[in-house]
């Protein structure tokens, strides 16, 4: 009765946290329409305008796009709140004892690491961030053992960029190959570097 109860919490608590990065792409789907739309009005109102009227409305078409992106931005902030506050795993990794007889991978990800990067560089809103010269953190997060990504920390000297490096991160879509010792799933620890130059 013991391991029914304890799978049945752990299917729980996965469901909980699939509905959790749910409301990032909910987000994301909802904010991608109202773009698609502003770009469908634009090329229908450029084909009865002036070309001298054109960078008017070019203008106002930024203009809107780049209001709808702060906004979006601020519900993904909001919504990467929650997450956090649902989700505190430790960031510290404990050892693992002696490792001479087990069989141990890396976790990985579907479509490399090369790909990874830049997703995250796609995700990341800097219209936000303010600074001079170079702004960096690390940025640490955890693989569950379902390859999900629900925790996600980054240490810098520039809160709002640190933010913005999590919140990119946690937009990524793609599930990890989560990492094994001796062919069972683990939970594994990952980081790395993101710098932004200022000129």
């Amino acid at each position: 009765m013991k391991k029914y109860c304890s799978f049945l919490l752990l299917f729980t608590l996965n469901f909980y946290f699939s509905q959790q990065t749910d409301g990032l792409r909910f987000i994301k789907e909802k904010y991608d329409a109202e773009v698609q739309t502003i770009h469908n009005n634009y090329a229908e109102a450029v084909k009865k305008v002036s070309i001298k009227k054109l960078p008017k409305i070019t203008l106002k078409k930024d203009s809107h796009i780049a209001s709808l992106k702060f906004k979006r931005n601020t519900e993904y902030l909001e919504e990467m709140d929650r997450i956090k506050a649902a989700y505190k795993p430790s960031f510290s990794q404990s050892g693992t004892g002696d490792q001479k007889n087990e069989t141990v991978t890396s976790p990985t990800h579907p479509k490399g690491l090369e790909f990874f990067k830049s997703e995250i560089e796609d995700n990341f809103y800097t219209d936000i961030i303010s600074g001079t010269g170079r702004i960096e953190c690390k940025v640490y997060f955890v693989v569950e053992k379902d390859g999900s990504i629900l925790s996600v920390k980054a240490i810098g000297k520039n809160e709002v960029f640190n933010r913005q490096a999590e919140l990119a991160v946690l937009l990524t879509p793609e599930k990890w190959e989560p990492a094994t010792k001796n062919n069972q799933p683990e939970v594994s620890y990952m980081s790395f570097p993101v710098a932004i130059n200022f000129d």
